[in-house]
């Protein structure tokens, strides 16, 4: 089983995000996974022109020549597809939506209808990978994911991970936070495992992903005297 993460934080390996996918990654490989991290910022993805060439002249092949094609491999080659991401403007990043515009070549030109009523495009290859998603907000309240649960809603995927106060990762803190932090990551882990296992994550599991870290009034506080430290900082 292959599962790749394509994580589309502009702080990469430095991300919040990269610990979260590290260790639901970490727990499938313990599964006997292949797992990998597609950091995007690192890869050269130029935006979609519209041009529909991949759907007419050159099909499931787009005209573009940077890193897509290579990603678009391994994407196809995977069991399992993640997209992670810090949330940027209430969705995901201009590089994550570069890179799931390219999809398009995977898709077919012609409209059909599901029973519905809703409009798609059949999909050109014979398998896709099961998709989940992962979303981590420095902001406290779970209202930063709303765009992204309506977006989801639609895709049918075998994991949805919405961490806010995603901040709280960055350092260390009183012993009570982090034992709630190293109990998400312990969580992330036992979700990596099931995916592998039984192909679903059970919902015991995702309420520990989903547990408080920290209150968001707490964090609130502790957020804004950093970034008054900050300002300060930077007028010497």
């Amino acid at each position: 089983m292959r599962i790749t993460v394509f994580n589309g934080s502009p702080r990469g390996r430095q991300s919040n995000t990269h610990k979260i996918v590290a260790s639901l990654l970490e727990g499938a490989a313990q599964a006997g996974a292949q797992t990998e991290e597609v950091f995007l910022e690192e890869c050269d993805i130029q935006h979609c022109r519209g041009c529909f060439s991949c759907w007419t002249a050159t099909p499931g092949e787009c005209v573009i020549k940077d890193d897509m094609p290579r990603l678009l491999d391994v994407f196809l080659e995977s069991d399992y597809v993640g997209m992670a991401t810090p949330v940027y403007g209430m969705f995901m990043t201009s590089i994550l939506k570069k890179f799931c515009e390219r999809l398009l070549p995977l898709n077919t030109p012609h409209f059909h209808r599901d029973k519905d009523g809703r409009f798609y495009h059949k999909g050109r290859a014979k398998r896709l990978p099961r998709q989940f998603v992962i979303v981590n907000a420095g902001f406290p309240s779970k209202h930063n994911f709303d765009l992204f649960k309506a977006y989801m809603a639609v895709q049918s995927p075998v994991l949805e991970v919405y961490r806010n106060c995603g901040g709280i990762l960055e350092e260390s803190h009183e012993d009570a936070i982090n034992k709630r932090v190293a109990e998400f990551y312990d969580a992330l882990r036992e979700a990596g495992k099931e995916m592998v296992i039984n192909g679903r994550v059970s919902e015991a599991v995702i309420k520990k992903i989903h547990s408080e870290l920290i209150s968001d009034k707490e964090y609130m506080a502790r957020a804004n005297q950093y970034w008054d430290r900050e300002i300060k900082g930077s007028r010497g």
